[in-house]
């Protein structure tokens, strides 16, 4: 019990008679109802005691009375002590604001007499302005306090990795301040052993700023600095702004203890727009500075091992065992355009109907660019996000973006070196993958120099005999591990001066599972390798009677392309795999160019082959929708292929597009229904259908600690991707096989147009 109580600072009290009293605050206001809180309110001035209170009080109310509404406010918050003698020496109002933090004016007196602070600068912001603010709130300053505040101009600036070190060495936490340019930042505060370090901190920052990591790689060698201080612009006044809110969360850090706010958290304001925002600092577990040895790259690898994991959710872009909604919940922290895995997420806003939710997601691919062509051609990577819901499409393109910030290779990736020769027996040659023929091999310098596409270019024959560091990747076939060059394995892995094979995202999946990511990264095989048939082989196709399937979607989504003048169809891909696969396509029907998009999919429930053949359809909608006054497609793609392709193809030169008249329309009847309601089960399912066929499925786990998303690589040896990539096997036999061809067909019969995306 309270000796000498006293109404908290914060509050300005009222007493209307017979009414009650009332607590008002900024924010929110309390009302004491009953004769005796008005009879209690003026006696709670800091001056009378409770005994005080009894005597003056007797005869209209008892001692428990009085003793049980004091208890209560006592224990709402709303009266503190006022015996302690050091209580003068802290003016109300800074009592007051102590009180909204749910702090004594006793205890964050002796917190901050008993707390010392230390301020250092690395840059050009000097410190002594920031230690006279800290002194005029009685913080006591020394030159190795207990907690140490940290001036720069770049949370990049040069001195930081050593003082980093020094802060996890001694257990001494600090915080980093910028308070200069446009956008002031403060924060996080790091404490080691429960936060992230600066090394966590910097390996996001550089990861979002390719531009900076692009320069720092071609500087000249005897160049110092590895920071840019673009934090240039300053007024006085947003200095003391700055430096004023930094001094202010020093304050409340020691007053408080712990300081939630800020603690693993970088704070930004905006000075132009005057907005704020919180950025997650994630503890990276695999950190050289703060992390786990057991993450070095000379650690053993782990066999993939399947889980029963059962799904949930099935309604939407694929089986999974979460919602979309409950993923979005557990990753969006890592969406940040300073220190995040995915820079951001925005609506596409050229799409105006709610059947066509589509989102973009920034992704870092910083550590990729050794070029000026490549840092110009991806400087803003995005990963877009499809679904028949908002839900649906933002949680696909927060995946999708973290999938490749999974795949870029960081250095601590697991690696064994040598040949191709010396590890025959393990080793996967990369060809075997990406299948070119040996003539694209013979021309590709031609093929080449006029592609306009990085990812359509042949690379150089691999020399079996050079030695190089091989990924190991688990065979859920054989059950043991084989090797690919870890140059095919992730992005962004050095390349030397003549590169014979390099990353693509074909396979590469995020699920809330291995088993849901692994589902995901087969399918997507499949539907390339059915593409692939179809596209070069121009094989005529059977429509898809998707009104047969019972779908509002399906025939709403069809109405909204009619309304904007174009035609949408359905073609059955399905192959000797038996996986349901499917292409959708749209058409204009007003103009002579017809602006041909396609998109694809594939999955063992057919509903969901379509349905994702379809959302992905909706991306690419976007690209060609801006009519010009003309009646002209204003086309919103730097792809040169695409634009060729939609200026050019047409149904009768492109006649393969069209549904095989010959052949009924597939019903949603026709096909079996091959998924289970396990994820586990499928996979299993996914492995014996390719083995059917001799082929092996392997997978690499590429999921990174600090993000928590399973992303995987699925690999299929003689699977084709649907970019060209014409060496024999599957391309030329299947369709003979499957009776769509009398005979296989040579390259030069091949469809030249290559898939653009």
């Amino acid at each position: 019990m309270l000796n000498k109580p006293k109404f908290k600072p914060c509050f300005h009290i009222e007493d209307v008679e017979s009414v009650g009293v009332f607590l008002l605050s900024e924010s929110e206001y309390f009302v004491l109802n009953g004769d005796l809180y008005e009879q209690l309110a003026p006696l709670i001035d800091g001056e009378h005691s409770v005994e005080d209170m009894v005597n003056l009080l007797q005869g209209q109310a008892s001692t428990a009375e009085i003793y049980y509404a004091l208890m209560l406010m006592e224990k709402k918050g709303y009266i503190v002590e006022n015996d302690n003698p050091m209580a003068s020496d802290m003016p109300s109002e800074v009592a007051a604001f102590w009180n909204f933090l749910n702090v004594d004016h006793t205890t964050a007196t002796s917190r901050l007499q008993s707390t010392k602070v230390s301020v250092t600068s690395f840059g050009t912001v000097p410190t002594q302005p920031l230690i006279a603010i800290l002194e005029s709130l009685n913080i006591q300053m020394a030159e190795e306090g207990d907690i140490a505040v940290v001036l720069t101009d770049d949370y990049l600036q040069v001195g930081l990795d050593e003082f980093n070190q020094k802060a996890l060495q001694s257990q001494r936490p600090w915080m980093l301040v910028k308070p200069v340019g446009k956008m002031i930042w403060i924060g996080p505060i790091f404490d080691p052993g429960k936060t992230g370090c600066w090394e966590c901190l910097a390996q996001r920052l550089r990861a979002n700023r390719p531009v900076e990591d692009f320069l720092r790689k071609h500087r000249q060698p005897n160049s110092i600095s590895t920071a840019f201080p673009t934090s240039r612009s300053l007024l006085p006044s947003t200095l003391d702004t700055g430096l004023n809110l930094a001094a202010t969360e020093i304050a409340k850090w020691i007053v408080q203890g712990d300081h939630p706010s800020l603690k693993g958290t970088l704070l930004t304001f905006d000075t132009i727009s005057l907005q704020t925002k919180n950025h997650t600092l994630v503890k990276r577990p695999q950190c050289p500075a703060c992390g786990n040895s057991d993450y070095l790259g000379n650690r053993d690898p782990l066999p993939v091992l399947l889980e029963s994991r059962k799904k949930t959710f099935t309604a939407d872009g694929g089986h999974r065992c979460v919602s979309p909604e409950k993923t979005l919940k557990q990753y969006e922290h890592h969406i940040s355009p300073i220190i995040g895995a995915v820079r951001g997420i925005s609506k596409v806003s050229k799409l105006k109907s709610d059947l066509t939710p589509t989102y973009i997601a920034g992704h870092n691919f910083a550590s990729m660019f050794d070029s000026l062509y490549f840092l110009r051609k991806h400087l803003r990577g995005r990963s877009a996000g499809k679904g028949q819901t908002d839900a649906q499409a933002k949680a696909s393109a927060l995946g999708e973006a973290i999938e490749r910030y999974s795949g870029v290779f960081q250095g601590d990736e697991i690696r064994r070196k040598g040949s191709y020769k010396s590890m025959a027996d393990v080793a996967i040659h990369p060809n075997a993958c990406m299948l070119f023929s040996d003539r694209q091999y013979q021309t590709r310098q031609d093929w080449n120099q006029s592609c306009p596409s990085f990812f359509q270019k042949v690379p150089e024959p691999f020399d079996p005999e050079r030695e190089i560091e091989w990924t190991p990747i688990w065979s859920l076939t054989d059950k043991t591990f084989k090797y690919l060059p870890t140059a095919y394995c992730y992005y962004g892995y050095p390349k030397p001066s003549k590169p014979d094979c390099w990353a693509d995202s074909n396979g590469t999946a995020a699920g809330n599972t291995k088993e849901e990511a692994i589902l995901q990264g087969f399918m997507e095989l499949v539907e390339r390798d059915s593409v692939a048939l179809w596209w070069y082989n121009r094989l005529k196709r059977p429509a898809v009677d998707l009104d047969s399937f019972n779908q509002p979607y399906f025939t709403a989504l069809k109405e909204y392309y009619h309304s904007l003048n174009r035609e949408l169809w359905v073609l059955d891909l399905t192959s000797d795999l038996g996986i349901p696969a499917f292409a959708a396509l749209s058409r204009r029907i007003d103009q002579p160019v017809e602006d041909i998009i396609f998109a694809f999919g594939a999955h063992f429930d057919p509903k969901i082959g379509i349905m994702r053949s379809l959302t992905e359809l909706n991306q690419m909608l976007p690209a060609v929708i801006s009519i010009a006054p003309d009646g002209s497609t204003k086309y919103n793609y730097s792809d040169e292929l695409a634009i060729d392709w939609w200026r050019m193809a047409t149904l009768e030169n492109q006649p393969y597009l069209i549904p095989d008249e010959n052949t009924t329309p597939k019903l949603y009847s026709d096909y079996s229904q091959l998924s289970s309601d396990d994820l586990r089960d499928d996979v299993q399912t996914c492995v014996d259908i390719a083995a059917k066929q001799s082929m092996e499925t392997l997978v690499l786990d590429q999921t990174r600690p600090d993000i928590g998303l399973n992303v995987v690589k699925v690999i299929v040896p003689g699977l084709r991707h649907f970019w060209k990539r014409w060496a024999p096997g599957r391309l030329y036999d299947v369709p003979v096989q499957m009776g769509q061809l009398p005979q296989s067909l040579n390259e030069n019969q091949l469809n030249p147009f290559p898939i653009f995306f």
